[in-house]
Order: structure tokens, then sequence, then C-alpha cells
């Protein structure tokens, strides 16, 4: 995704920076709402396997 980006917005790198902040903030402020259990869950299974 961040190669996508950068291929489509070259020296951009703050702003891609930016919108993964964006995306995390979000994540986290839904979440604190109980609107994002089911992505915790996914996140923490993926996080598991890995392991």
């Amino acid at each position: 995704m961040l190669a996508d980006l950068e291929e489509d917005h070259p020296n951009h790198g703050n702003a891609i920076e930016r919108v993964i902040e964006l995306l995390y903030m979000d994540f986290i402020d839904k979440l604190r709402k109980g609107d994002n259990t089911e992505a915790m869950k996914t996140t923490l299974r993926i996080l598991d396997s890995e392991e």
C-alpha cells in the first residue's frame, strides 16, 4: 500500500506518514467507543499467529 502511495505521490513521505497516523487514530477512537471490537480481535489473532 505504501509503495502504491509513493508511486502516485513521489517524495511525499510526510503525507504518507500522516495517512497512517490518521488511520491509527481513527482505529483507536472507534475502539474506545466500542465500535472496533472485531478489528481488535482480528489484530490480536494475527499477532498471535506471527509469534
